[in-house]
């Protein structure tokens, strides 16, 4: 069975509280990777942004948000048919919940932590990852407390059904699937006869009303070019039998590259607009070939307490949790790089430990042959011998005297011998090189790198050219997927 994570989306916590937990510099592990809950804590990770980076607007709610998500987990919702006891201990356990994760003063809650904060600063807006901890013993025992006092008679337990029932003659039917769901959760924890009966008919009403939910993709960019805004939004529309389909949550799903260079899954949930539509704004993609983003009708915080519901009860919701999962569409693209048709030389010069031009540039010829399959107008020169008694801006200007009239962009740098060893007949050479790739015309750095190489060979010319080569292909395959 799919196991629902909570994906809190939060939009930012209040400036005066998130001084004292949030993370100045990297990104902590949880931002990307959730952590798994134990027998001791269960986690709830939220993030979310404020394009206008008001701190203070986007603590408010999002303290809601978590406030409701918990609310959620704990299963308990007030109807009309709700006792007045019940609905007081709901206020007060919801009033609790509030105040201790905006850690107002005085404010107190058994097993509640906010156990970290990173904070993204952007210009103006702001992002802000949360992760709270909730003491899995007491959430439990707060469960059960609500639970017991909303264990109502027959009676009172058909009032979310009944509103389920109306709402899909409305042909409202999320809402429907909504109020089906949480009568399913209180025939679960009650004490009436037929329960699995009761539960299954409500889990069943539920589904059939999330099949009546659709979701197509409407426009999309097919393309775009790396460091380059994608030219027009990703949109969906969600309907109800060709009506629009309004207020309902969808999560986009994507991928950014994280500090390291890795690929990490981002979301962001949005709400359709009052023509069923769903609009998202691709971050700047940051590398070449093909991606796809993703988007989804998200119910993970409804159906997400139906996890806990008993053994025998369980075999109903598989089929509810495949109808929802299959609300869902994505848009494939790619992603170019328009160096390819700029005209582009390189000079790198490879020197010995003693820091020597060596009189072969094979750097520079690794550099040239990747770049050539991958279709670049790439060209190499002759090494200028200045290029180490002067600064990268003479350098360019030199250069830009001499061939600016034949290329637009340089890739320059030196390689050179960092270790070398004889061992068992064996030579083993390591190089390090430092490059970059300029703009000529501006002066404009556009990509910096400093990577290194081993070689190991039985020759002392072949392992180090061996080196130099495969050093050069490195630079030669991040400058394909990195270089604008």
């Amino acid at each position: 069975m799919t196991k629902f994570i909570f994906r809190i989306s939060i939009l930012a916590a209040a400036a005066a509280i998130l001084s004292a937990c949030a993370t100045t510099s990297g990104v902590p592990e949880w931002v990307s990777t959730s952590p798994e809950d134990t027998s001791e804590y269960k986690y709830f990770i939220g993030i979310g942004s404020d394009s206008d980076g008001d701190i203070n607007r986007a603590a408010d709610e999002a303290a809601d948000l978590i406030v409701s998500e918990i609310i959620r987990y704990v299963g308990v919702r007030i109807t009309s048919d709700t006792r007045v006891e019940s609905k007081d201990a709901y206020s007060k356990f919801e009033s609790s919940l509030r105040l201790a994760i905006r850690e107002q003063p005085g404010a107190s809650l058994g097993g509640l932590r906010v156990a970290d904060r990173w904070i993204d600063y952007g210009d103006p807006a702001v992002v802000v990852h949360m992760l709270v901890e909730y003491s899995a013993a007491e959430i439990k025992a707060e469960k059960k407390k609500l639970e017991d006092l909303f264990r109502e008679k027959v009676e009172a337990l058909s009032g979310p059904e009944k509103e389920g029932d109306e709402l899909y003659m409305q042909k409202k039917y999320y809402r429907s699937a909504v109020s089906f769901i949480d009568a399913a959760l209180m025939v679960s924890v009650s004490d009436i006869e037929n329960v699995g009966l009761k539960f299954e008919r409500n889990i069943a009403k539920a589904e059939d009303a999330v099949e009546q939910i659709e979701i197509e993709a409407v426009s999309g960019p097919d393309f775009a070019y790396i460091g380059e805004k994608f030219d027009g939004k990703f949109t969906v529309k969600l309907s109800y039998s060709g009506l629009p389909a309004v207020g309902l949550p969808v999560t986009v799903s994507y991928k950014e590259l994280r500090a390291n260079g890795r690929k990490a899954v981002r979301t962001h949930t949005i709400l359709t607009d009052g023509d069923g539509l769903a609009s998202f704004d691709s971050p700047i993609p940051e590398w070449i070939g093909l991606d796809k983003i993703t988007f989804f009708l998200d119910m993970r915080a409804v159906i997400e307490p139906l996890e806990d519901v008993n053994f025998d009860l369980l075999q109903y919701v598989d089929s509810l949790e495949q109808a929802v999962n299959s609300k869902k569409v994505f848009f494939e693209y790619e992603v170019f790089s328009k160096a390819v048709e700029v005209p582009t030389c390189v000079m790198v010069m490879d020197v010995d430990r003693s820091g020597n031009p060596l009189d072969k540039t094979d750097t520079a010829s690794g550099i040239v042959s990747v770049l050539t399959e991958a279709g670049f107008e790439i060209f190499m020169i002759p090494v200028d011998y200045r290029m180490t008694a002067v600064s990268d801006s003479e350098l360019i200007k030199i250069v830009r005297e001499q061939y600016g009239n034949l290329y637009q962009r340089m890739v320059f740098g030196t390689a050179e011998i960092s270790s070398y060893e004889e061992t068992g007949g064996n030579v083993i050479v390591k190089v390090t090189g430092k490059i970059k790739a300029v703009e000529l015309e501006s002066g404009r750095i556009l990509f910096s790198a400093s990577e290194q190489k081993r070689a190991r060979g039985g020759s002392n010319s072949s392992t180090i050219a061996a080196a130099f080569t495969s050093l050069g292909k490195m630079y030669g395959d991040k400058l394909t997927t990195d270089l604008p």
